[in-house]
């Protein structure tokens, strides 16, 4: 029985793998703004698989406009449950061009905020380029207990 669940979940793994990495190359051969526009479309927030396009969006680049345009969106379901959100904008967007995009979401009430700071510091910490960005991370954490919804 344990070795044909260890082949079945294998056979299922390279079937989401093949899938995503068709999906990835699709996404590669388009332009920018449409492969963003691609992945709100195909996986809204509202959809329980929205969380498919994280697996998706580090395959490619992003300009700027479209990496604000991704954060935006999929930050309207901010705060995350766990750090892999975070890290992922935060492995191909600027500390302060995601920050931007996390302040458009405050205020929230205080259980988000914590839970929000919680797994995002650690997060932006990993990604930091540099000790202004370690400084932005700071001043973004104080800005965001202050501004907690009573």
């Amino acid at each position: 029985m344990l070795a044909y669940l260890k082949t079945y979940l294998t056979q299922g793994e390279q079937a989401v793998n093949e899938k995503q990495r068709s999906l990835c190359r699709y996404l590669a051969k388009m332009e920018s703004a449409q492969a963003a526009e691609w992945l709100i479309s195909t996986y809204p927030i509202d959809s329980v698989d929205y969380g498919e396009a994280f697996l998706l969006m580090p395959h490619r680049s992003w300009r700027r406009a479209d990496q604000r345009r991704l954060a935006n969106y999929y930050f309207k379901k901010l705060p995350f449950s766990g750090a892999y959100g975070y890290e992922l904008f935060a492995s191909f967007m600027s500390t302060s061009t995601l920050l931007g995009c996390v302040r458009e979401r405050l205020p929230m009430n205080h259980a988000d905020a914590e839970l929000l700071l919680y797994y995002l510091v650690p997060a932006l910490k990993k990604f930091a380029k540099g000790q202004a960005d370690y400084q932005l991370i700071a001043d973004f954490a104080i800005e965001a207990q202050k501004v907690v919804e009573e």
